[in-house]
């Protein structure tokens, strides 16, 4: 049966798209990989017998492009593109991720230091962090004017509760090169401190970079460095 005369819930693309990816078993997502069949049978049959003829998906990993290739319905294209897949998640399950933390001041400064010290527009950088202050995720808010006022906290704190944060540190510089914080970076830190209890998200501290030196408002220091 070709793939398009399955029930929609049944495909393995449109089951990704409205259950996640994680919804998918080992054929379906083979299947993904094959993207297509043949005329005797549909992609999910082929990726039902490929993992047949191989022993199962733990001897998947081992095999080799003759092997791939000796398959009736495994041309070359399909063959590497498999093995691409095999190699990648060889290569990710021995990669050592290891987040940034977030200890002191200097450490949010050095993280982001070079995306904004010499940056020519006010720039915004939510860094989102855990209970023990490793950095989750950093995504950039807003680029724009000289005000950082504008700046809507909502975009701020989404962030955090997209990746469950409980604490961020808020990172933004200014043109001039002179850290020193204006009334109106004073007076949006405060704001932002009361949205923050409001939503229990601690905010950790607010930087301001500027040239060779950056000002924390948890410290209400500039420092050199």
């Amino acid at each position: 049966m070709k793939i398009k005369n399955y029930p929609q819930e049944e495909r393995p693309r449109e089951k990704a798209y409205h259950y996640g990816i994680e919804s998918l078993n080992n054929v379906e997502l083979l299947a993904l990989i094959l993207r297509t069949g043949s005329r005797q049978e549909s992609v999910l049959e082929l990726a039902q017998r490929v993992i047949n003829e191989v022993g199962g998906l733990n001897y998947l990993k081992d095999i080799t492009y003759h092997q791939l290739v000796s398959i009736n319905g495994i041309k070359k294209a399909k063959a590497i593109e498999i093995l691409a897949v095999i190699e990648l998640t060889k290569r990710l399950k021995n990669t050592q991720m290891t987040m940034p933390v977030i200890k002191e001041p200097k450490d949010g400064y050095v993280l982001v230091k070079d995306k904004l010290m010499f940056e020519q527009q006010e720039r915004v950088i939510v860094l989102c962090l855990n209970s023990r202050l490793e950095v989750m995720k950093e995504k950039t808010v807003f680029i724009g004017s000289n005000n950082i006022s504008i700046i809507s906290g909502r975009e701020l704190f989404k962030e955090a509760l997209i990746c469950g944060s409980s604490r961020i540190m808020v990172i933004h510089n200014h043109p001039s090169g002179n850290p020193e914080p204006s009334l109106q970076d004073i007076e949006t830190t405060e704001r932002l401190y009361k949205m923050a209890d409001e939503l229990e998200i601690e905010v950790v501290d607010h930087l301001i970079i500027g040239r060779n030196k950056f000002y924390s408002f948890a410290s209400k220091e500039i420092f050199e460095v």
